[in-house]
């Protein structure tokens, strides 16, 4: 499929798309909050507590979180025709899909352990991670952006 010149970046491979990103920083949101909780100083553990009422589920969020972050840092590294970064990147839709699927699964588990008690922060997080991971699935622009490689010179 062919995009606009604009969808590309100075070395001919296509840009990772806006909703690709908001993918990428929902699925690392425990880093966020973490980060945003300790700039925060005096409200910091307000936010962590009202997030992440048990510190464990901060602990598996940052793990499911870090292969968005190593795909973040990798969008800015694939230009280099590295054989590791490249397995890495054709590979990320699949290693995005499979956080997806995990944090799906762990916040179903919360819900279970709440006896289906509702909550807007689970609620809207629970829709999010449904909405996006059918967005990765989905869309041939995802596709594409992780099938795109340097050209070999």
């Amino acid at each position: 499929m062919l995009y606009p010149i604009e969808a590309y970046d100075r070395h001919g491979l296509l840009k990772p798309s806006a909703m690709l990103w908001l993918t990428l920083f929902f699925s690392a949101k425990g880093w966020l909050v973490f980060i945003i909780a300790g700039a925060s100083r005096q409200q910091g553990a307000r936010i962590l507590e009202t997030l992440y009422p048990l510190p464990q589920n901060l602990y598996l969020a940052m793990a499911i979180g870090l292969p968005a972050m190593l795909l973040m840092w990798l969008s800015g590294h694939r230009y280099k025709n590295n054989k590791v970064i490249n397995f890495i990147w054709q590979r990320g839709k699949i290693i995005l899909l499979l956080a997806y699927i995990t944090d799906c699964a762990l916040q179903m588990h919360q819900l279970i352990l709440t006896h289906g008690a509702f909550s807007w922060t689970r609620a809207i997080s629970l829709l999010l991670t449904l909405w996006l991971g059918g967005y990765l699935l989905r869309s041939s622009r995802v596709r594409n952006t992780f099938a795109d490689k340097p050209i070999e010179r």
